[in-house]
């Protein structure tokens, strides 16, 4: 009885110590931000924008790890015209499936979030602050040097915001990511 204690209390132990706690941040370049309303529609790539993110990755097989994290994200202004522009930023609550091949410092990465939106959006002299549900897709390939992961990735997000007629705000990029894990 106590050796199999003893064994099960030693791979417990193992199994939690591969569950850390990490940290990090993006940069979003190309940020092609797109603004529909009263059935127009405006593209304009926005200033560069960032987001900084904390999450739990646990271990859920050899090679897959799922992170929960939360995220603020700054999307940059976007000006469509002299008379109509969008200024978003966002929270956001993410899964993040991680896979990794045991002796390979490669990792790609999957990024499927639901927050909250934040958006300043004038068009022609009106302007109106609302926030609403958004959601998010993306996906991530980097390299693993020690506690460190370096990845390049794609991000997609979108948002409907009933306060201002029912405008559509959506944003897609190409981020710049590091991350630390504390294990």
């Amino acid at each position: 009885m106590k050796k199999s204690l003893i064994a099960l209390l030693l791979f417990s132990t193992h199994s939690y110590a591969d569950n850390h706690v990490y940290a990090g941040g993006n940069l979003s370049i190309f940020n092609d931000m797109e603004l529909k309303y009263s059935g127009m529609s405006a593209d304009k790539n926005s200033d560069i924008g960032g987001s900084a993110f904390a999450g739990y990755s646990f271990t859920v097989s050899p090679g897959l790890e799922l992170g929960l994290e939360v995220e603020y994200l700054y999307f940059g202004k976007a000006d469509f015209t002299s008379s109509s522009h969008v200024d978003a930023d966002a929270y956001f609550i993410n899964a993040k499936p991680k896979f990794v091949e045991e002796g390979n410092n490669l990792y790609s990465a999957l990024i499927l979030g639901v927050g909250s939106m934040s958006s300043e959006i004038s068009v022609s002299g009106q302007s109106i602050k609302d926030t609403d549900l958004s959601y998010q897709a993306g996906f991530e390939i980097g390299y693993m040097i020690d506690n460190l992961d370096i990845g390049v990735g794609y991000r997609y997000q979108t948002a409907e915001f009933d306060g201002f007629d029912g405008a559509d705000v959506s944003n897609q990029s190409v981020t710049l990511g590091i991350r630390y894990n504390f294990r």
